[in-house]
């Protein structure tokens, strides 16, 4: 499969959720709690986090920061 063939899947499979106040209010809370247990966890991972538990879905992902999340986060490696 071509990058191209494989932006479209994903695209078609995907949706867009922005990011708004309560989500980065989220985002900030999960930052400060996460970051005393997982070492060198990020932003981009709390606002992954915070979007997902606002729509009640799992974060399906190769992220090793994620892996104590059984669930709430589904891994692929």
């Amino acid at each position: 499969m071509r990058f191209v063939d494989d932006l479209k899947f994903i695209a078609i499979k995907s949706q867009i959720a922005p990011l708004d106040s309560n989500i980065a209010e989220r985002a900030g809370i999960i930052n400060y709690e996460r970051k005393r247990k997982v070492n060198r966890w990020g932003l981009a991972d709390s606002i992954v986090l915070a979007t997902a538990r606002a729509r009640k879905a799992k974060v399906i992902t190769g992220d090793e920061h994620f892996r104590d999340l059984a669930n709430e986060a589904i891994m692929i490696k």
